[in-house]
């Protein structure tokens, strides 16, 4: 029973190591799908550095550095080391404008091929190591830093304790990250602000003519006395305006008669 059981066992210790080298097998030749999802045949990476080489390196290398870029420098087996440079790639593929006009291309398959699989390669640098981007508080200017900001661009002196809330402090400090915090008074109180101290940079914008006009009502009693008028008159009309500025005024009256 020692023995059968042994043999039972050896037979599935390589059946499961025949299975994993098979996926394995597979896995390397997994075909790349355009984003289309069309299969464009088997690749792997020395048939993407040969492709590279052949097309790419011969302009874009350590010599010449055609638009800044060195291919031949990268390292193809690590695309997510510099993954700015081969998104840079990607998108001059996918466009269609490299190789450019008048040189060597690869046939459609190679080429999108190549597309897909440095997407692919790509995409799984981004899952292998997520960089969520900045995670650090955002700092805002604090009252002082504030007057100061707007003092040196605008040459202006504003009393800025008016218009924006008081900073909280951390050990004695207001201009920590971490305690100026924005949120919606905040953030309309700076705005509010920010439209007060542009209005006094700029100026108002100088005021057009206006015209107003005041009528008399045509059931109002004219052979009485209207109270704010001078004494011993009759009839008329007060008006009470506010004038906005020193400046001169034309004051037309126009007067209807009945005849009786």
């Amino acid at each position: 029973m020692v023995t059968r059981w042994s043999l039972m066992l050896g037979m599935g210790a390589a059946l499961t190591l025949s299975a994993a080298a098979h996926v394995r097998a597979v896995d390397r030749q997994q075909p790349a799908l355009q984003g289309s999802g069309v299969v464009t045949g088997p690749v792997s990476y020395p048939q993407q550095r040969a492709l590279l080489n052949r097309y790419c390196v011969t302009c874009h290398n350590e010599r010449s550095k055609s638009a800044g870029l060195s291919l031949d420098a990268l390292d193809l087996a690590n695309v997510g080391q510099h993954a700015e440079a081969w998104e840079k790639v990607v998108k001059k593929l996918r466009a269609g404008v490299m190789p450019p006009a008048g040189r060597p291309r690869p046939d459609r398959a190679g080429y999108d091929g190549f597309v897909s699989w440095l997407e692919t390669e790509l995409d799984r640098a981004v899952v292998a190591g997520p960089n969520a981007g900045r995670t650090e508080t955002f700092h805002r200017l604090n009252r002082a830093e504030y007057a100061n900001a707007i003092r040196d661009l605008l040459a202006l002196d504003m009393n800025v304790s008016a218009l924006l809330p008081s900073d909280d402090a951390s050990y004695g400090f207001d201009n920590i990250a971490g305690v100026l915090k924005i949120n919606q008074s905040t953030l309309e109180r700076y705005l509010s602000a920010a439209r007060t101290i542009s209005r006094a940079a700029v100026g108002s914008p100088p005021p057009g003519p206006s015209t107003e006009e005041f009528r008399v009502a045509d059931d109002a009693r004219q052979y009485e006395h209207i109270e704010g008028l001078p004494l011993g008159t009759r009839g008329g009309m007060l008006v009470r305006h506010n004038f906005p500025q020193d400046a001169e005024y034309l004051i037309k009256v126009v007067l209807l008669c009945r005849v009786s």
